[in-house]
């Protein structure tokens, strides 16, 4: 049974915007294959890796302690001791809080207390969110809605869900807002993008398990012009390729193959900021309001 991870979106761009963070980012595309799913994991969890030893990473991430010291040397570092203190620098700010989380989370047995395992990762995902950085991001997203042409959302599986409620979201404050993935399939979805323009924002979800398709259209929109918005958990995320700008929410649950919470959050938040960054939104949201409270 995996554990909750103390992945969050502030430790996830402070550690790859450093130089080591841009080192295992680029052995994402060069490395061997060990050496890319190390990468992999690192990218998605850098406080495990600062607040962990060199076995439970083992552990966790599936890979030889071995090979996990032969991967950090070929990062050009002498030793995982020596790896770990480098990603801690990054993240130190946080790690203080998510140790007293871990520990916290150790004592929960998910298979008698599942409901408070999931509560309390629920809770730290958005906790993880709560920083600078994602609302000015959000912020720059909504600002880039009001001048489209066209608002579109994709996204399969689980995010196929997700992007319905963004369009939902959208709908009553703009006109033009067409949910991609709707029904038939991929190349249903592929055919109602053909009309996608360079004047047009695409607002692509990828959360695990990751959708070879949501990737392939996006970039195909991104090669139109268009602008490319991903929502998704990791810059690891396939996804990240294909945009312009990324959102990031964390995903991971201790029992399910990922959490919906953050990525709602994300869609609130973006709704929220376009609705109240025109008046015009808001004098829709009131007329919206009392012709509901006629149903209620």
């Amino acid at each position: 049974m995996s554990k909750p991870s103390s992945w969050s979106a502030e430790a996830d761009r402070r550690f790859t915007s450093s130089d080591l963070g841009q080192k295992v980012q680029a052995s994402l595309g060069t490395g061997s294959r060990s050496q890319r799913a190390l990468s992999e994991f690192i990218l998605r969890d850098p406080v495990f890796v600062a607040t962990h030893g060199i076995e439970d990473l083992a552990e966790r991430s599936g890979i030889s302690p071995s090979t996990i010291s032969r991967c950090v040397r070929d990062l050009g570092l002498s030793g995982f001791p020596a790896f770990r203190a480098a990603v801690g620098e990054t993240v130190h700010a946080l790690i203080a809080p998510v140790t007293k989380l871990g520990s916290h989370m150790a004592d929960v047995d998910p298979e008698n207390g599942a409901a408070e395992a999931s509560l309390a990762t629920a809770v730290r995902g958005l906790e993880g969110l709560i920083d600078p950085e994602t609302a000015r991001s959000v912020r720059a997203a909504a600002q880039s809605l009001g001048p489209a042409r066209m608002v579109w959302t994709m996204g399969f599986g689980l995010s196929a869900h997700l992007a319905a409620i963004l369009a939902l979201g959208l709908q009553p404050y703009r006109e033009g807002v067409v949910n991609v993935v709707q029904y038939g399939g991929t190349e249903v979805a592929a055919g109602r993008l053909m009309s996608v323009g360079e004047q047009d924002v695409v607002l692509a979800l990828a959360f695990p398990r990751y959708s070879a398709h949501v990737t392939g259209l996006a970039k195909a929109a991104r090669a139109t012009g268009a602008h490319v918005i991903a929502i998704t958990d990791s810059t690891a995320s396939p996804l990240v390729d294909a945009a312009d700008r990324v959102l990031l929410a964390p995903s991971p649950h201790p029992l399910l193959s990922a959490s919906s919470l953050p990525a709602l959050a994300i869609i609130e938040a973006l709704v929220s900021e376009f609705m109240v960054s025109d008046p015009a939104h808001v004098e829709r949201a009131s007329r919206l309001a009392a012709a509901m409270a006629a149903y209620l």
